[in-house]
């Protein structure tokens, strides 16, 4: 596991898959995010502005990345080395967009990716003005669960592995994520960054565990063995992502949702630095990307970025 910039906070809020336990309440940092003001003016549904670029890297072969944006996923086994893509308020009472990272190396990799964001896109279509906070909920799960299974099926005749997934649903004015696997998401608040997803990989787990410190040797080659993604075989009938409060939005918020390819090759203080000297997300994406490729490019990168205007 890359040692994190201490300047970067780690807000996620974790509600955990009941294994015959209660979920657990959210810490009181959680509390105080959730319940503090928005600025006098606070984005209303779908008022924002996102831009993506995905890119099969400078080392990869092909592109086992996969994402959502306006309804829009990855080209199907098509040249998509680079794609970059908007969306804007179009009056949907509730916007969804979401990375995804196929496992495994390969077409089949990319399949269980493409698999999951077509499954995502499917699910989030049935969103409409109806909708509360408790339907976004059930569907988004049932959007990790469906694509975990059809995964599953296809593992029986062919090698395919799994995919992660982080993905973020938005509505009045507030948003939240929902995250299997090693995929992130960042929100650049007032300057600083916060790492709003906790990889879900074995030396993660055993840097809780306090069987790691950081900059040990074993985190190098533990930090990318997933512990949890869509695609678990003894997961068929009770996966579930994991999940963030619903988080009020504010003005000038930046969401930045990526994969591995990302911040495997800039620290959180580049990352900070860049989202917050891009200006839109367009230059935002554009920087992040390249920088990565500046520095090696060695896996696919996957950078999509969500503004909050004034």
């Amino acid at each position: 596991m890359k040692a994190r910039n201490k300047g970067t906070r780690n807000m996620f809020f974790w509600r955990k898959r009941k294994r015959g336990a209660a979920e657990s309440n959210m810490d009181a940092e959680g509390h105080a995010l959730k319940n503090t003001a928005a600025k006098e003016h606070r984005a209303q549904t779908g008022a924002f502005r996102a831009a993506l670029i995905c890119d099969r890297g400078r080392e990869r072969g092909n592109n086992e990345d996969n994402y959502l944006l306006g309804m829009q996923i990855n080209s199907e086994m098509l040249d998509h080395s680079t794609a970059v893509f908007r969306s804007a308020a179009d009056g949907a009472a509730w916007q969804t967009a979401g990375v995804f990272d196929g496992m495994g190396g390969g077409e089949m990799g990319e399949l269980a990716a493409l698999i999951a964001a077509k499954t995502v896109k499917q699910l989030s279509g049935r969103l409409d003005d109806g909708c509360e906070k408790t339907d976004v909920d059930r569907i988004m799960r049932e959007a990790f669960l469906r694509s975990n299974n059809e995964i599953i099926d296809l593992q029986k005749e062919h090698c395919v592995y799994g995919s992660t997934g982080t993905v973020v649903s938005i509505g009045s004015g507030e948003f939240k994520i929902y995250h299997l696997g090693d995929s992130r998401a960042y929100l650049l608040r007032d300057g600083e960054l916060m790492q709003l997803t906790r990889d879900q990989t074995l030396a993660q787990m055993k840097m809780d565990a306090g069987l790691y410190r950081e900059n040990d040797p074993g985190l190098e080659v533990e930090r990318h063995k997933l512990t949890e993604y869509i695609g678990r075989d003894w997961t068929k009938e009770n996966l579930r992502p994991q999940e963030s409060a619903w988080i009020p939005i504010r003005e000038d918020d930046r969401l930045l949702l990526c994969t591995d390819g990302l911040y495997d090759m800039c620290s959180d203080a580049e990352i900070s630095g860049i989202l917050a000297a891009a200006g839109g997300p367009e230059n935002a994406v554009a920087s992040l990307t390249q920088a990565a490729l500046t520095k090696g490019g060695k896996d696919n990168i996957t950078c999509m970025v969500i503004g909050f205007p004034r």
